[in-house]
């Protein structure tokens, strides 16, 4: 007692304790700012981790996807040289046989299976399908409209279409001159390929051409349907498609007969096998869908081929792409 009143009483007694409590209430503060910058440091390590491994998990689904694209290639690479074997492959002599053994250009799918997936493939004759490059606004504006356009929106489109492949001539849309401003052109003179067109996806580069109306494949997944779950995941045109019905390398320029196709014809003409069939010097589209057996993507490959009429080669490959 006796101690702690003469503490008390002594003012530097006094004034040390209170420098101890002050010491104490600072060294108290500094931690607290230490725990936060420590609490802070934690919070950026676990957000820098949790977007390092969002990344490295998009990068590596990614990897996957490129290595499922990659595969379905070959498997659709793989599918067009079991088509290209099967040139010139006769009618079988059996009706019953199934249409896996019966390869021929008929526009049916056929079923090539591997250890690691599946390619569907199939051939059709180019020569029934309408030359884009030689058919009129009127026979273009038939084909649009089967593609789905509507009657006026097919007939702009048809005006397009002669103009940007037949660039020294006037449009046949309305007889509207060839400074079109519809056509994005800025007034120039100058609005088609400066010719024919070499490769049939450049209708995509003529405005108003959507992927609807030249792939279909929206209508393409209702046609074709699902067989037993092996078309599922397979991006096919539609029938309608302008992909479909037109060609740049056919001699065809007659709507109805383009139109008409593969079915049976009439009139005493030929008949639908005939038409199926290889015939030298005629040219041909073959379609391959690779799809791996993990699952999508699937990917495809469009060969169009001219048979040769003898010699050492058996078939010329016209054009190629990846679909």
């Amino acid at each position: 007692m006796k101690e702690i009143s003469a503490a008390g009483a002594n003012p530097e007694g006094r004034g040390t304790v209170e420098r101890a409590l002050h010491r104490l209430r600072g060294a108290r503060g500094r931690k607290g700012v230490v725990l936060i910058a420590v609490l802070w440091c934690c919070a950026i390590v676990m957000w820098a981790g949790f977007q390092l491994s969002a990344q490295t998990r998009l990068l590596g689904e990614d990897e996957l996807h490129s290595i499922a694209a990659t595969h379905a290639l070959y498997l659709a690479i793989g599918g067009c040289y079991e088509a290209l074997a099967r040139i010139h492959q006769g009618r079988p002599l059996q009706a019953n046989q199934s249409l896996e053994q019966n390869w021929l250009p008929d526009g049916k799918p056929r079923v090539v299976v591997y250890n690691t997936g599946i390619a569907v493939v199939i051939m059709e004759s180019d020569d029934r399908k309408i030359n884009v490059n030689s058919a009129s606004a009127d026979q273009l504006t038939v084909v649009l409209k089967k593609a789905g356009a509507d009657g006026e929106t097919a007939q702009m489109l048809a005006g397009r279409i002669t103009d940007f492949v037949h660039p020294g001539i006037a449009s046949q849309l309305r007889g509207q001159p060839q400074t079109n401003p519809s056509l994005g052109n800025g007034g120039k003179s100058d609005t088609g390929f400066q010719g024919p067109l070499t490769s049939l996806d450049q209708l995509l580069l003529v405005p108003g051409i959507t992927q609807e109306l030249f792939y279909g494949y929206e209508q393409g997944a209702k046609e074709w349907g699902s067989r037993s779950g092996v078309l599922d995941h397979i991006a096919i045109p539609a029938k309608n498609s302008l992909f479909s019905q037109l060609s740049v390398n056919s001699g065809n320029a007659n709507a109805q007969t383009g139109l008409t196709g593969l079915q049976t014809l009439q009139g005493g003409q030929e008949p639908a096998f005939l038409q199926n069939s290889w015939a030298a010097g005629g040219t041909y589209r073959i379609l391959s869908f690779g799809k791996s057996a993990k699952g999508p993507p699937s990917v495809g490959i469009r060969l169009t081929i001219r048979l040769g009429q003898g010699g050492n080669a058996p078939y010329q490959i016209l054009n190629r792409k990846i679909l």
